[in-house]
């Protein structure tokens, strides 16, 4: 890269870390009382390969209303050597987003959504019971509380590090090359909705259904066929 790529690396990745403590500071003042370190360590991680995007759009924005991208245009660079920089930049913070999930300290658990099920309440010594929460309702209307007896199994299982790298590393990879690539506004809108809609219904899926885990890696398809359609159409 020459100078002016570390540049823009630069200015992505200052604009990428002060956006990320933005998002923090709004995660820790809106969050639940009971969220840990590890819990928000994990939800940033995921947050972060759309900071890059978002830090990299800014960017690219000022370059364009400076000029210089025309003026690298002029030159004959290509669309992405224009932008080589700004990529660098965010595939670095794509890789944060990996070691985030992938850190010991982080609680990758509470990306994953657990489903409560009913009570079922069996009889002992004449009083209704429900086993796994210890609550008793004894003939006469008392409610009690006595030792709760685990299930065999010790219940749901939620997915662990690896399921949440299956989301988080294809996306860490893809949206950096597809925030630089030229696309509409709208279009590119639509794409990171679809995204953002595949990620959420996926981990629901995963995690309350038994779906395999590697079926989360296709929350950045849409973000990568667009980017494959885009640069073959340029290509053609």
């Amino acid at each position: 890269m020459h100078a002016y790529d570390r540049m823009l690396a630069r200015r992505c990745v200052v604009l990428g870390l002060v956006l990320s403590v933005l998002v923090s500071l709004v995660a820790i003042a809106t969050d639940e009382a009971a969220s840990t370190l590890g819990t928000r360590s994990a939800r940033m991680a995921v947050l972060l390969p759309a900071i890059a995007v978002i830090a990299q759009q800014l960017v690219l924005a000022q370059c364009r209303a400076r000029g210089e991208l025309l003026s690298l245009a002029a030159l004959g660079a290509s669309p992405l050597s224009q932008t080589r920089g700004v990529l660098a930049a965010g595939l670095l913070i794509g890789a944060l987003a990996i070691v985030g999930v992938a850190a010991p300290w982080s609680d990758v658990g509470a990306l994953f959504p657990v489903v409560q099920g009913s009570q079922s309440f069996a009889s002992v010594d004449g009083a209704l019971r429900d086993l796994p929460s210890g609550a008793s309702v004894s003939p006469d209307g008392r409610i009690a509380f006595v030792e709760a007896v685990v299930p065999e199994g010790g219940g749901p299982v939620r997915p662990g590090r690896g399921a949440a790298a299956r989301l988080v590393a294809p996306l860490a990879l893809a949206a950096p090359v597809w925030g630089v690539v030229p696309i509409g506004s709208f279009a590119r809108g639509l794409a990171a909705l679809l995204a953002l809609a595949l990620s959420v219904v996926l981990l629901h899926v995963v995690a309350t259904l038994g779906v395999s885990a590697w079926s989360l890696v296709l929350a950045a398809a849409p973000l990568g066929l667009q980017t494959a359609w885009s640069l073959a159409r340029r290509s053609a």
